[in-house]
């Protein structure tokens, strides 16, 4: 899944993905600080198709509401109509007066991916699927700091077995590295800053999150490299019932990087209208911003566009060759207290085919 996937050891809790995030009205067991949904799960992205599956949702409070933020476990498994499984464990935990938080994933994906190959110039015509088995875990403690800030570390593992590809393609006789899979390991520091209103429909606030990791033999992984990467968003009201909601994101790369680590254009959140994996290297940059109106007490629309590029040493980064992208959407809240979102998105991309997407939550 990789930015579609935002995908545990020992104790340490998750963080729910929006694109994954659930409604609470279905069935439901409810304490005074306690409440557990379960519920089937249906979306839709270009990548996947059609998913369907089952998940449950809890969210919690480990101390009082005043002063300690709801924290949230998920937990799902689910099919794709491209024959791809995910199972999942994720969520975002505050404890008591928010001195602590630990957010992230642990899963297992059977999943059926696109490789066109590296940089901005890559062809339609050069796609090849691939298939690969893996388990993924995601996971960073943060220590407050106070005035929203958080101080930790954050632990990265993959171990991707590639088991299928396409005869005469580029990952069997292009020299990819990275092409017959392997693990995929690193560790470093992580601050954070979140003064949103809410986490997933925002009306004001901020949000920043960045991140060292390196990578190798070391951590128990096979690939030696670095990676930093930083994300900024910014929620901006205009009037009544309307916000302007952007974001700023990098993600770079340096070292031996397996072409399945490179970070990517494209998805159901970064870059919607370009379809994910197909623009890939060793650096990244985007910048999108949102346009976003609720005319009534559950209806929303959406306009918003974004601007990428996917460069490196070898592909150096050429402005011109930056891909564009629009669309618009409509939104349905399923739940008026969390403000979690139905959403429907038509996007598109100059040369490129328009995508539908059908999912939970906000795209940032």
């Amino acid at each position: 899944m990789n930015s579609s996937q935002k995908t545990f050891l020992l104790f340490l809790i998750f963080f729910v993905f929006t694109q994954k995030a659930f409604s609470q009205t279905s069935v439901q067991e409810k304490s005074k600080d306690w409440t557990l949904s379960v519920l089937p799960l249906v979306y839709y992205t270009p990548e996947t198709r059609w998913v369907f599956g089952a998940g449950a949702v809890s969210n919690f409070n480990l101390g009082d509401s005043i002063s300690t933020y709801e924290s949230q476990l998920a937990a799902g498994i689910a099919y794709s109509l491209r024959k791809q499984f995910l199972s999942y464990l994720s969520g975002r935990i505050f404890t008591p007066g928010n001195k602590n938080l630990i957010y992230g994933e642990i899963g297992w994906y059977d999943y059926v991916y696109f490789y066109f190959g590296q940089g901005m110039n890559v062809s339609q015509e050069n796609e090849e699927i691939y298939s690969a088995k893996f388990p993924r875990v995601r996971i960073n403690y943060a220590w407050a700091l106070g005035s929203n800030w958080y101080l930790g570390g954050g632990l990265r593992f993959d171990a991707m077995d590639i088991y299928q590809k396409e005869e005469s393609g580029q990952l069997v006789d292009g020299g990819i590295l990275g092409n017959e899979g392997g693990r995929n390991s690193g560790l470093g520091p992580v601050v954070l800053y979140d003064s949103r209103d809410n986490q997933l429909y925002p009306v004001d606030g901020a949000y920043f999150e960045a991140s060292i990791q390196g990578y190798g033999k070391a951590l128990g992984g096979e690939f030696p490299y670095a990676r930093i990467f930083a994300d900024y968003r910014k929620i901006i009201p205009i009037g009544k019932n309307q916000i302007i909601a952007t974001q700023g994101l990098t993600e770079m790369t340096f070292g031996d990087v397996p072409f399945f680590a490179l970070p990517m254009l494209g998805g159901n959140r970064l870059m919607r209208g370009l379809f994910e994996g197909k623009y890939r290297e060793k650096q990244v940059v985007v910048l999108q911003a949102e346009y976003r109106y609720k005319f009534a007490p559950r209806w929303g629309i959406t306009a918003f566009s974004g601007l990428g590029n996917a460069f490196s040493q070898e592909n150096p980064f050429v402005l011109n060759q930056s891909k564009f992208t629009y669309g618009a959407g409509g939104r349905f809240q399923l739940n008026k207290r969390k403000r979690l979102n139905l959403r429907l998105d038509l996007a598109h991309s100059p040369g490129e085919p328009f995508q539908f997407y059908f999912t939970f939550g906000e795209a940032f």
